[in-house]
């Protein structure tokens, strides 16, 4: 008998931790979000980061991909994942942003360069919350963990 309650658990535990998580992050284009905040406004989360970004991609892997962050973008906030270097324009809010060339090799978009440029210059990643007249609200310009961004994010809905 006890081993069938061994073998029962072991068959259990091994279905709930196996279960991968369903529920996929919203993302949205600046177009997107301009259309979408005309019938239901809410902050706006962008996520600014680069190919080439260890702690971007690690966000990418890990904080984006926590089931409570998930629910919480999706439910109180528009979210954007904007590549610093993505070369095609962008129309938001009756102006198009390109891609400057800022180097032979290199360069940034300019609305990447907008809403990522701190007092300390531009770092990756960077997230930075637009509130509902579309103006930086805030901006962390820095790796955060999904229990870092949580916080973050229920702290600004209490403003």
């Amino acid at each position: 008998m006890r081993y069938v309650f061994i073998i029962l658990m072991f068959f259990v535990s091994h279905h709930l931790f196996s279960q991968t998580n369903d529920v996929k992050l919203l993302t949205y284009t600046f177009e997107e979000v301009q259309q979408l905040q005309k019938s239901n406004e809410k902050p706006v989360v962008v996520f600014i980061h680069t190919a080439w970004c260890k702690f971007c991609f690690a966000m990418k892997e890990k904080t984006f991909t926590n089931l409570n962050v998930i629910k919480l973008l999706n439910e109180k906030f528009y979210f954007i994942s904007l590549d610093a270097e993505f070369k095609m324009p962008i129309n938001y809010m009756g102006h198009e942003f390109k891609y400057r060339k800022t180097t032979s090799s290199s360069g940034i978009h300019e609305l990447a360069e907008i809403l990522a440029t701190t007092e300390k210059g531009i770092s990756y990643p960077t997230t930075v919350i637009l509130d509902s007249n579309r103006t930086i609200d805030e901006q962390i310009d820095y790796y955060l963990s999904d229990n870092q961004l949580v916080k973050g994010l229920k702290r600004y809905l209490q403003k």
